[in-house]
């Protein structure tokens, strides 16, 4: 491991980045795209950061099969780690594959999302970078990679302490977080914004613009479906004009975002044409609408993205784009404290 935590020690006034070597021990054979090197290029990436970036890296404590329970059901989380120690190849999809050490991956990427939502109820910003993703997985079923729900995760450990507080979400990932727009559809403190390919073309094949949440939580979900091969330039553009559409319905304040960055032009999934600047920019126009909304309290949490070059330099590069803004907004509250 590559001790970024050395490098870059805690200050309470910076962005967190959490990782964990453990999520390097989902393996799942040759063919399928997610893969360790995804996490271990960002993490060669994040090394190459300049050593006075106002960013700190943590790696905190796995998570408890019971801390798990505030979104998944009991029955569900022993199934798979049973499925991981009699070393079944998938659990519940082909799509799903395991190995005997990816309980521990779960774990370990479980205690990330709980260690960013505990910095976001102090007032901080941060990345959780983790694997396998989350925004598939519901209450009791693992589907597209993912097995738990890290930012339901984090919304219920929030909510432990907060029972009020509210969330949007907001899910850049090509494919539709299905596990979180369900998850919540019914609930008017959660408003799920999710930008990605047609659902007629692509997987999940949910997500349609008529899916505008149900019962209590109508109008608190916006999905926005793009045409396969749409360029960078109209991904961004629809993102511009549609994101602020939750300031109709809900005042948040938490924004949590599922940062999936497989509608990247390089990606080799080849749906979308965005490229790094988009992705960019698109990091930018969320931490503002934390700092108009949330106080800054904005957490991201790995979702997809399958190209190694293109996870190592970008990733590392959103970062400390955040860091950089968040650091200037912190000395900024200190500045008109003592004004």
């Amino acid at each position: 491991m590559l001790d970024l935590e050395k490098r870059f020690p805690f200050k309470k006034e910076h962005f967190q980045v959490f990782y964990h070597p453990d999520c390097l021990l989902h393996e799942v054979g040759s063919g399928h795209p997610e893969i360790p090197a995804r996490l271990s290029s960002i993490l060669r990436g994040c090394a190459r950061l300049p050593a006075q970036l106002p960013v700190s890296f943590q790696v905190p404590q796995p998570a408890r099969i019971s801390e798990l329970e505030l979104v998944h059901e009991k029955q569900y989380l022993l199934r798979l780690e049973a499925a991981c120690l009699r070393q079944s190849r998938f659990f519940m999809s082909p799509d799903n594959r395991i190995s005997p050490t990816t309980f521990r991956a779960v774990l370990a990427a479980g205690g990330c999302a709980l260690a960013l939502a505990e910095t976001l109820r102090e007032k901080g910003a941060g990345f959780a970078l983790i694997r396998p993703p989350g925004h598939h997985a519901s209450r009791r079923s693992a589907e597209g990679f993912c097995y738990i729900n890290h930012v339901a995760l984090a919304i219920e450990a929030i909510r432990l302490n907060e029972p009020e507080a509210t969330f949007l979400v907001v899910d850049f990932d090509v494919h539709h977080g299905n596990g979180i727009d369900y998850i919540y559809c019914e609930d008017p403190g959660v408003f799920y914004y999710s930008l990605h390919g047609e659902p007629d073309h692509i997987f999940p094949h949910t997500g349609y613009l008529h899916e505008t949440g149900c019962g209590e939580g109508t109008g608190y979900t916006r999905n926005i479906t793009l045409p396969l091969e749409s360029s960078g330039d109209h991904w961004l553009r629809h993102f511009e004009v549609s994101l602020r559409d939750f300031e109709k319905k809900i005042r948040p304040d938490y924004l949590l975002v599922s940062a999936g960055f497989d509608a990247h032009r390089e990606d080799p999934f080849g749906v979308m044409n965005v490229e790094d600047r988009h992705f960019i920019k698109a990091a930018g126009l969320i931490a503002e609408i934390a700092g108009d909304h949330c106080e800054g309290k904005v957490g991201f949490f790995l979702e997809g993205g399958y190209s190694i070059a293109v996870l190592e330099r970008l990733v590392p590069e959103i970062i400390a784009v955040l860091a950089v803004r968040r650091n200037q907004r912190s000395y900024l509250e200190v500045y008109e404290e003592k004004r």
